[in-house]
């Protein structure tokens, strides 16, 4: 089992799905009803409502809650009832950044504690498809400590490169106008993801390459 078979990278399918469902919706939804006269606020609060629709209809057919479902479920809710509480529209543009900061915390975070989230949403997939391969999984993932390396550095990456993004949006979000920050996150969001994306099939393909060296390299020697 080499590096890169212990460290797949993110389910880019999945992926799109997902800033499609919690970037393209408001997004669109934001513009449009701007564009019929709705304020900055209701037009943002009604992408939050629909974009938060689409999850839990997501949920309700998983019938579970994942660890970024409850945070992103987590955002929508508390950022919508403040957002209307304090009537600042630059909060729910500034909410999204928080809810990408949480994300980055709980990666860096599980990567600290040996549990990488990378690893968890490998084996988790797994596990739905085919429970036998999630038990061979977890057993090397257990056994091959440069498994446990590689999960644990993409992990860290993530977590890196998602709290980046997080902070420098908050930033903006209140140097720019509304109407600008809109169309700019989305476009932060889908070129750190990207970045995020290549970088983790990089790396998985350096891995790949070292550990077939080291293989090669024990079988000569046996």
């Amino acid at each position: 089992m080499t590096a890169t078979q212990a460290a797949p990278t993110p389910d880019r399918r999945a992926m799109v799905r997902q800033i499609l469902r919690d970037v393209g919706v408001p997004l669109v939804a934001y513009y449009a009803l701007h564009a019929l006269g709705a304020s900055n606020l209701v037009a943002l609060g009604a992408g939050t409502v629909i974009s938060g629709a689409f999850l839990l209809a997501e949920v309700a057919h998983k019938r579970k809650v994942d660890l970024f479902a409850g945070v992103i479920l987590a955002g929508f809710v508390i950022g919508f009832a403040m957002t209307f509480l304090s009537g600042d529209a630059r909060f729910m543009l500034a909410k999204d950044s928080v809810v990408t900061g949480l994300i980055g915390l709980a990666f860096l975070g599980s990567a600290l504690i040996g549990k990488p989230l990378v690893y968890v949403a490998a084996r988790s997939g797994m596990a739905g498809s085919d429970p036998a391969k999630a038990a061979a999984f977890e057993e090397r993932y257990r056994t091959r400590p440069a498994m446990r390396r590689a999960f644990g550095m993409l992990s860290g990456i993530w977590g890196v490169g998602l709290l980046g993004e997080a902070a420098l949006r908050v930033f903006l979000v209140y140097q720019l106008p509304v109407s600008t920050m809109v169309w700019l996150s989305t476009v932060m969001m889908v070129v750190t993801f990207t970045v995020l994306i290549g970088l983790s099939i990089a790396l998985g393909r350096r891995w790949k390459a070292a550990g077939e060296r080291a293989e090669a390299t024990a079988l000569a020697a046996a």
